[in-house]
């Protein structure tokens, strides 16, 4: 089952060209059929409203053409045009479900029907204000939003690949938000090594954890990291940026979108988590461009694509030895 598809610009988009969905994605990262694709990105106040940017969207997911999607920052419903515009272009029969928290910046799943099927009712982990930092406040302003799904592969003699999927987008930085963060850290930890070995050993938490993969709220997952229960650290390099933001031309961004996998997961995945770097980006700053282009250049893609870009975890089909 072929999944490779073709897409021309969008008519009278008045985004450049160097930012149209071929030239912007890096070809190892485009969608294959060999492997299974999970994608996190957060696209900045997503909505239904503006057009051309529904079709910039649709045209980077579908070249990206993940099996899984978490996204963040998502208003409800407004996906209904992009999983439309997925199924025309041949890219895949999308399902989609939204968080119920979050107002406008709600947490999103998406998943290809052909290749994922869902083996349980999807549902958020916790309730509003049941976990509750030392400030007081909620650790989650947007629940974390629980999957399980079956992957299916089309490899001969190969079993379904079975995983829980868990999207989150944590407490941002405005306003501080650490407690917020080490709380919703702590908590996912003790998830991790306790409830979730109930239902399925392969599990994978990602989305936009509002700090880098280092920092010390996420102490309780360094810690299941260190007793090789867990994959956290180590698979999200804080030298390949996710987030764009200019604080000189050393210092273009930081990794804020990461994946946590538990350890019987980690064997099934192919490589380190990998940030969709644009194509483009390195290409313009390769030209040496001044601090002044450097910041239009980015603002242009926050205001036409996003200020995050997405990050794949490629996980094998077939069990590793």
């Amino acid at each position: 089952m072929a999944r490779t598809v073709a897409y021309e610009p969008v008519e009278n988009d008045n985004i450049s060209k160097a930012f149209d969905a071929i030239h912007l994605i890096p070809e190892e990262l485009r969608g294959s059929d060999d492997f299974l694709d999970i994608l996190t990105w957060n696209i900045r106040y997503f909505h239904h409203h503006d057009a051309d940017r529904v079709n910039r969207i649709s045209e980077i997911l579908g070249v990206l053409n993940a099996d899984v999607i978490v996204l963040q920052e998502i208003l409800e419903g407004s996906l209904e045009p992009v999983v439309e515009q997925l199924e025309k272009s041949g890219a895949g029969h999308y399902q989609v479900q939204y968080g119920t928290t979050g107002g406008n910046q709600r947490v999103a799943l998406m998943w290809d029907l052909d290749w994922v099927r869902t083996k349980d009712d999807i549902r958020e982990l916790v309730e509003k204000k049941e976990i509750i930092a030392v400030d007081g406040k909620d650790a989650f302003p947007r629940l974390p939003l629980w999957a399980y799904f079956t992957a299916i592969t089309y490899l001969p003699q190969s079993q379904p690949f079975d995983f829980q999927l868990v999207g989150v987008h944590l407490k941002s930085q405005r306003g501080g938000g650490g407690p917020q963060r080490r709380a919703a850290g702590d908590w996912l930890a003790k998830w991790l090594e306790n409830d979730a070995q109930l239902v399925d050993s392969d599990v994978v938490v990602l989305g936009d954890w509002n700090q880098t993969p280092s920092d010390d709220a996420w102490a309780s997952l360094h810690e299941l990291e260190n007793a090789k229960l867990a994959k956290f650290k180590t698979i999200n390099s804080e030298s390949h940026i996710s987030h764009l933001y200019y604080k000189n031309k050393r210092h273009l961004g930081s990794r804020l979108d990461l994946v946590a996998v538990s350890i019987a997961a980690a064997d099934e995945v192919k490589g380190d988590p990998k940030v969709v770097r644009w194509k483009s980006l390195d290409e313009f700053l390769g030209t040496s461009p001044k601090a002044k282009d450097i910041k239009k250049h980015l603002k242009k893609i926050s205001l036409d694509i996003s200020d995050h870009m997405p990050v794949v975890t490629r996980f094998y089909f077939e069990e590793q030895k």
